[in-house]
């Protein structure tokens, strides 16, 4: 998360676990990329660590960055004997920070790039991914297109999306909105979770918006260039199949200009 992030407390860091918990569509893509390298993989925005702790128990090593000291916390609270030894966490904002080092893979998983809402933050963090990027080293992240958003401008019906248990043995229920800007090429889905203590009693409520930018492939391809990187490859998922008008994610693969 960037130092703009939403889940920056405990509760919010809980409960974008508990959203993500069986999101693991892309964890093979980003494991394959990392053992083609030497070096540990550095991820942007690691969070609570869904895919670092992946590659560590698969024992790849990893080096997270992220803005949120309460995720960092979770993260750092999952390690075991096994993980720990492959994990090295960083606090700082992706868009700044400089560890001195270089990586075969640089990655930012599940559209976290899109939390930077304008073209300097996003000039910024991939000027990051150059001073990080190892000759010969691949920078990926995962992106919506433009078709998977729905631009009429009207905000969406507030649905219930699911119902699950937390961690504590209550009952949490998540609801959402999402209205889009085409003007500005954003969306903004309000988050409402309700929360049932175990054995009943006061709901506990709480909401906020989460808002996100959506980028074209040229835009991309113009930003990684000025940062002095080159876009190698564009999938249209996390199993690498061909990225078409109909493709809702993009998956950008990005070298150093001179690899």
């Amino acid at each position: 998360m960037t130092g703009d992030n939403v889940y920056g407390d405990d509760e919010l860091a809980a409960l974008y676990d508990l959203v993500y918990s069986d999101y693991d569509h892309d964890l093979d893509l980003y494991a394959g990329f990392a053992r083609r390298g030497e070096t540990p993989s550095l991820e942007l925005c690691v969070g609570s660590g869904r895919v670092a702790l992946h590659l560590a128990r698969a024992g790849l090593r990893v080096v997270g960055i992220d803005a949120s000291r309460p995720m960092l916390a979770r993260l750092q609270a999952a390690l075991d004997e096994r993980t720990a030894p492959n994990i090295r966490l960083v606090e700082g904002d992706v868009r700044a920070v400089d560890l001195g080092e270089r990586f075969d893979m640089v990655y930012c998983a599940l559209d976290s790039f899109e939390q930077m809402l304008t073209p300097d933050d996003a000039a910024a963090t991939l000027r990051c991914v150059a001073r990080h990027l190892a000759p010969g080293g691949a920078f990926v992240a995962e992106l919506r297109t433009l078709r998977s958003v729905d631009w009429s401008g009207e905000p969406s019906p507030l649905r219930h999306e699911w119902t699950r248990a937390g961690a504590d043995g209550s009952t949490v229920s998540k609801f959402s909105s999402m209205r889009a800007s085409l003007a500005s090429q954003t969306t903004t889905t309000a988050l409402i979770f309700d929360r049932v203590p175990a054995g009943g009693g006061p709901v506990h409520r709480r909401a906020f918006d989460v808002t996100l930018r959506v980028f074209t492939r040229a835009e991309v391809e113009l930003l990684l260039r000025a940062a002095g990187l080159r876009l190698a490859h564009v999938y249209g998922d996390a199993g690498l199949s061909p990225f078409t008008d109909d493709s809702d994610t993009m998956i950008i693969v990005a070298e150093g200009e001179g690899s």
